[in-house]
Parts: structure tokens; sequence; C-alpha cells
């Protein structure tokens, strides 16, 4: 299957820009559930966040396939140690709490994404060029 990859410097803001959200999010005060959210909500948002997270981290990482073991081990390293920075900030934010179980579904979320790095092989990643002028 072909994927479209983008720039590098697209790829790498892409993860800020995700990162940038996660960490905004962590570290305002929280809104609240909302109503019939049912129980672990905050656990479940964790889980998704930090499982885009490692597939976008894993996206712009994708010309670094030539080891793929040690790519994917440094991308779900590098996304549960972002999880583990921002649990201490939030330790220290007057709004917010320490929470290992949030430390947990980040870590979950990251590592049950990693499933992209086997569905990876079957990609065929193709770099995006400047625009072909279009027959007339």
């Amino acid at each position: 299957m072909k994927v479209p990859l983008l720039p590098r410097w697209m790829r790498w803001t892409l993860v800020a820009v995700v990162s940038g959200v996660i960490l905004y999010f962590s570290v305002i005060q929280s809104p609240g559930t909302p109503s019939g959210a049912g129980p672990f909500w905050d656990k479940k948002l964790h889980f998704a966040a930090y499982g885009g997270l490692t597939v976008v981290y894993a996206y712009a990482t994708a010309r670094y396939r030539r080891r793929p073991i040690y790519r994917a081990v440094g991308v779900i390293l590098a996304v549960v140690l972002f999880g583990v920075l921002v649990e201490l900030l939030q330790g220290i934010v007057p709004v917010r709490q320490f929470s290992i179980l949030d430390l947990l579904a980040n870590a979950i979320g990251a590592l049950l994404a990693s499933v992209w790095f086997l569905l990876e092989s079957h990609l065929d990643y193709r770099a995006i060029t400047a625009a072909e002028p279009s027959p007339d």
C-alpha cells in the first residue's frame, strides 16, 4: 500500500504540534468529565493521546527503517519518557496532580500503538514532491 511521506520538517512539526497539544491539556485545569463519559474517561484520553503520539512519531521516523526494532524501541521510549515528564510537571502545577495510573495509561497507549511498526512492513512510503503539471 502506498502512503504519502511528507517532508521531514513537516513530519517533525506534526510531532511537535501533537506533543504541544498533549502538554497544553495536561497542565491546564481540567474542565471536568463530560456527563455520560463513563468510568476511566481520563485514562481513555491518556491512552488515545499517547497512542496517537506514538503513531505520529513513528511516521516522523519513517525514513529510518534499516533497524526497525531499534527504531520501534526508540520511539516507544521517547513517547513514554515524554509522558513521565508531563506527569512530573503535573505534580508541580497547583490544579493538577501526578498519577501513576496516568503513566500506565500513557505507556499502554504507546505500546499498543506500536502495532504500527508491524503494519509498516506492508507500506510503501512515497515522498511528496513538487506538483507535476497537469495534462491539458
